[in-house]
């Protein structure tokens, strides 16, 4: 016994945990599934802060960080306002468009 090697067959110890798709896919939903937040609300004196800061922005060509809220958590953003649309009620940075709606916060850089 003294001339015994253990030799490790390359198998990862916890792949049979993960061996059924839809079991992975529950998995993952589950982890992340506990960092999910709901997206907040904001009060009138916000939303009046927001769209002074969104004037700002856009008049000045300012670069600004936006704070958004997209599948359960809060998302951020820098960069110049490209483009304003208020009929869709959307912003365009870097040629990402962001919904008025989904917006929490603006902070200039």
């Amino acid at each position: 016994m003294d001339n015994y090697i253990y030799r490790d067959r390359k198998m990862m110890k916890w792949i049979p945990f993960n061996a059924l798709m839809e079991q992975s896919d529950y998995l993952s939903d589950l982890l992340h599934g506990r960092t999910r937040i709901e997206k907040p609300i904001l009060s009138p004196d916000q939303e009046e802060e927001l769209n002074y800061n969104l004037e700002m922005a856009c008049i000045f060509k300012n670069e600004i960080l936006v704070s958004y809220f997209e599948n359960g958590e809060i998302k951020e953003l820098n960069g110049v306002i490209d483009k304003v649309d208020p009929f869709h009620k959307t912003i365009t940075i870097s040629d990402i468009d962001l919904s008025a709606f989904t917006i929490t916060n603006i902070s200039f850089i």
